[in-house]
């Protein structure tokens, strides 16, 4: 039997009089009211059934008549899906009935009956089908408001400068908690800071139901958190208020094999939490079930200190015993996470046997450089990069939105770290029949002191942490002493020789791939070259440039 037929004969039986008023015409009839049922959008056979069913009480296009104002005004509400708008208009038009007839409880009784029966026709076949069908809901059942707040998160520390000092202190008063309901939306995503499994801490989140309706108090209201790990339920009354704690994913170990991976974005822990109702209400916009990405992410904090001495100074040839392999110790690094130390060697290592022993070798190339263009050749040098102390902290922090944003990384950064290059070269250079004892210098102090705060969305991690970055270019400056020789001829600086010392140093994004940043610094030598005139009692006055140094790459490091 298809639908028409099941409207029909469900009309001669529940609506007798109205049968015997249409005689042939009820076809008719069942075809006007589902066209006029279209015209509202509605269309799901059990919805257009029970429109039937008020068109049997009101008369065909009922709502269309000014005393029925206010079913047109539900049908247009586009807040209300179809299921509430049927719902709401048979609650509302038994009330009708009841108010304007003398017979109220009669024909206001049989809408009401009718309504029931016709779900009934049309769920029939569901339940022989399906031991386990549940049909549409008939009572109103929701929420009035849901309240989701975070409980025991007094354990948080964060580490903050108080007097030149890095200490742990209680985060600043946050409102982690947020609510729903009409005057509050459903947020995309739920995420609260906790620790990863068995730590000794862990945030509890609480949720709270004040319900408006409920159609079975066994049934509904009902909570469900699920996990990798399976699910918790609760219903009827002890999902009024429950709580359980919620734990992060635990960290994942650096891959930069340093134990550590410098201002990483840990992904959170996903979980899925569902408020079920049958969203339905006698009036008004039901808030329905809700359903939230819950998001657990590590509340871990860390602090990274460093200090470096700047180098000694070094000289070329190199004296007896000493290489570029073995620079002396320069480093000191300190390590924690919420309080607890964390082994730091490899940290002090890559300093040392990466950074300082980069700069040794780069500066033993370009002795290398110089020496082939000079003879008694000679360098002395004093040269550190990344000098000074530096002081990071970093780790999640609830956003503006609470728990209803994702959290921003905070980082706090105090840095006092520099760059300092004083390299003196010496030799004799042979042009022609010319002969002069040149020094060719480069001087020269970078620093990068000043904070690093981020403790709001604006501005970004990106720009905030990248102004730590310092860059450089130092001029190479040359000096010369013409030496007699038999000719007499000699040579002089048309201009100042082209070509400096550049280089960057500070902090970058790790490139290596995964989150996570790294401390850099490069340095390279240009080509130095300076155009000189050389005078020759015989030959006169000559012009030619003159090559001290190709360019040479002295230092390209990461650490992190």
């Amino acid at each position: 039997m298809n639908l028409k037929q099941q409207l029909t004969e469900f009309v001669a039986n529940q609506w007798i009089d109205l049968r015997a008023r249409l005689g042939g015409q009820l076809g008719e009839f069942v075809d006007v009211v589902a066209r006029n049922a279209t015209s509202h959008q509605i269309a799901d056979d059990m919805s257009v059934a029970r429109f039937l069913n008020l068109c049997c009480a009101f008369g065909p296009n009922f709502e269309r008549k000014p005393e029925n104002e206010w079913a047109l005004a539900l049908l247009a509400d586009e807040r209300l899906d179809e299921r509430v708008k049927l719902h709401q208009l048979v609650v509302k038009g038994a009330a009708e009935l009841k108010r304007r007839v003398s017979d109220a409880g009669s024909i206001s009784g049989q809408l009401l009956r009718g309504d029931s029966n016709v779900m009934d026709l049309l769920e029939a076949g569901n339940h022989e089908a399906d031991d386990e069908f549940v049909g549409s809901a008939r009572a109103a059942c929701d929420v009035e408001a849901v309240d989701i707040r975070l409980l025991e998160v007094d354990w948080r520390r964060e580490y903050r400068l108080v007097d030149g000092t890095w200490q742990r202190l209680p985060i600043p008063d946050l409102d982690l908690s947020l609510r729903i309901g009409a005057q509050h939306q459903i947020p995309a995503l739920i995420c609260v800071l906790t620790m990863a499994p068995k730590l000794a801490f862990a945030a509890r989140l609480q949720v709270r139901l004040l319900t408006h309706a409920v159609c079975d108090q066994d049934h509904h209201p009902r909570v469900t958190h699920v996990t990798g790990d399976g699910s918790s339920r609760w219903n009827g009354h002890n999902a009024r208020a429950v709580s359980w704690p919620v734990q992060a994913r635990t960290a994942p170990a650096a891959t930069n094999s340093l134990g550590v991976t410098l201002i990483e974005e840990t992904m959170p822990q996903m979980s899925l939490l569902r408020i079920d109702t049958c969203g339905l209400r006698d009036e008004g916009v039901p808030i329905g079930p809700v359903e939230n990405y819950l998001w657990a992410y590590l509340a871990d904090q860390w602090l990274f200190a460093l200090q470096r001495d700047p180098g000694p100074v070094q000289q070329w040839p190199r004296v007896a015993g000493r290489t570029a392999a073995d620079p002396p110790a320069l480093t000191r690094c300190r390590i924690e996470r919420d309080g607890d130390l964390v082994p730091s060697h490899l940290w002090v290592k890559g300093f040392q046997d990466g950074l300082d022993l980069q700069l040794a070798q780069g500066l033993d190339r370009l002795f290398e450089a110089w020496s082939a263009s000079t003879t008694e050749s000679a360098m002395t040098a004093t040269a550190g990069l990344l000098c000074g102390r530096a002081a990071l902290t970093w780790g999640w922090r609830e956003g503006p939105g609470g728990l209803a944003n994702q959290p921003l990384m905070r980082v706090l950064g105090d840095l006092d770290l520099g760059t300092d290059v004083d390299v003196c070269m010496t030799g004799e250079v042979l042009l022609g029949v010319t002969r002069t004892r040149v020094r060719l210098l480069v001087q020269g102090k970078a620093s990068g002191t000043g904070p690093i705060v981020r403790e709001r969305v604006e501005p970004g991690l990106f720009p905030v942490l990248l102004s730590s970055v310092v860059r450089w270019r130092f001029e190479f400056r040359l000096e010369f002493e013409p030496m007699a020789v038999e000719e007499g001829a000699v040579w002089s600086m048309v201009s100042p020789c082209a070509g400096a010392m550049v280089g960057e140093a500070g902090l970058r994004p790790r490139t290596s791939g995964g989150s996570g940043w790294q401390w850099y610094a490069q340095l390279d030598s240009e080509a130095v070259a300076v155009p000189v005139c050389i005078h020759d009692p015989l030959l006169g006055q000559t012009r030619q440039t003159l090559s001290l140094l190709p360019a040479v790459k002295l230092v390209d490091w990461s650490l992190g």
